[in-house]
């Protein structure tokens, strides 16, 4: 009976093991890493690494400056926001993620409950209407048994432009081992960690811009204003 029991201890373990790993590798509506444009960009960047963390790097670093910071839905598909070229946070991440997890890197969705103030230097007085607190994402990667927090959400000319004169505390650089500081100054709660990353995305993760159950094409409107204005101060265009 005993040696029953062990064999069916282990196997559960190994049972849960094996979901988490699906979890973290997982393909999803808006986790779409088979679409071909995702899937050519993660070979390529696979066939060009010497080891993982250089992948994980040169992930890291296209998102981050290649596709520029800018307001976005969440309901959006990775495939759609590397075609488009910018993205919110939520978009950014789960761009990187799609491409670590194409190249069976595990990664998985992260956010932070932050007051809505943290959005001040990009977006003015108009943070006010941000729900507070509004949930910023960001990654975690599995580097040797160890998960590390990535965040590419803010490409470099957006930080230089906005956040580093405001003398925000947040890091845009990775050191290939370390976690990356996040905004730490808003900070209103422990991390949230999204299994389930459509249902997650489906939901807003629990944010929202102007209004809980605001129509899309007014948050459309609201958007596009918004990243006119902030890309005409970084000289950025779509």
């Amino acid at each position: 009976m005993l040696l029953e029991n062990s064999k069916n201890i282990k196997k559960n373990i190994t049972r849960q093991r094996n979901e988490i790993l699906n979890d973290n590798l997982a393909e999803t509506t808006y986790c779409d890493y088979s679409h071909p444009a995702i899937a050519e960009l993660s070979n390529n960047f696979l066939r060009d690494s010497t080891d993982t963390i250089d992948l994980i790097e040169k992930i890291f670093l296209f998102v981050r400056d290649t596709i520029i910071f800018g307001g976005d839905h969440w309901q959006v598909k990775a495939s759609e926001t590397l075609l488009k070229g910018y993205g919110a946070c939520y978009n950014k991440n789960l761009l990187m993620i799609s491409l670590l997890r194409a190249a069976k890197v595990q990664s998985k969705l992260m956010a932070n409950p932050l007051r809505n103030y943290f959005t001040k230097p990009s977006v003015g007085a108009l943070y006010v209407f941000f729900s507070d607190p509004f949930y910023h994402c960001f990654a975690k990667v599995l580097i040797d048994d160890h998960w590390i927090s990535i965040d590419p959400t803010l490409d470099r000319t957006t930080y230089e432009t906005f956040f580093k004169p405001a003398g925000v505390t947040w890091q845009i650089d990775w050191d290939r081992t370390n976690d990356m500081l996040l905004y730490s100054e808003s900070v209103a709660g422990t991390p949230r960690e999204y299994n389930n990353i459509d249902e997650a995305l489906n939901k807003n993760l629990d944010s929202y811009f102007l209004f809980k159950h605001e129509p899309k094409f007014i948050c459309s409107i609201w958007l596009n204003m918004g990243n006119k204005t902030m890309w005409k101060n970084t000289q950025k265009s779509l």
